[in-house]
């Protein structure tokens, strides 16, 4: 996920600089601006430039509050023993390979919190790690709020 964010923030970067430059140079070497066929090119190049790079950034940035989330509850949230209820895979999303679909997995997990027991769902899981039904998982919950937590599973 790494290297699409950031092939698309370095090409949408790249289009944005050659759109914005072609604009530049075209609007100084114009006396009376006006909208004419020539600057739907540099346009282009712009509009699809900031495009990408927003969608790059923004996978940077949400990668990055994900993080900054895990690290926190990690440090500060109190640490339950979960079990694994279920474990399945996210078809939502789908990388093909060589004809290979692939999906990342989620882990279902139950803990017990102030007396009752609450569902945990685990992030996006893409690495190999085997999990089964019944084994344990550390679950870190928000004190104030327990609809904020993390799963635990390694990744």
């Amino acid at each position: 996920m790494k290297l699409f964010a950031f092939i698309f923030l370095v090409m949408g970067l790249l289009f944005a600089a050659i759109g914005f430059g072609w604009l530049y140079v075209y609007v100084a070497g114009v006396n009376t601006f006006e909208f004419t066929e020539e600057l739907i090119a540099p346009l282009v190049f712009s509009l699809f430039g900031i495009v990408f790079s927003s969608i790059g950034g923004g996978i940077f940035y949400y990668r990055m509050k994900q993080k900054q989330k895990r690290d926190l509850l990690l440090r500060n949230g109190r640490k339950l023993r979960g079990v694994i209820s279920n474990v399945y895979m996210n078809e939502s999303i789908t990388i093909s390979n060589n004809k290979i679909d692939r999906h990342p997995l989620i882990v279902e997990c139950v803990a017990e919190l102030s007396g009752r027991k609450h569902t945990f769902k685990s992030h996006n899981i893409w690495n190999s790690t085997s999990f089964e039904t019944g084994q344990e998982i550390a679950v870190y919950v928000d004190t104030r709020d327990s609809n904020n937590y993390w799963v635990d599973a390694g990744d």
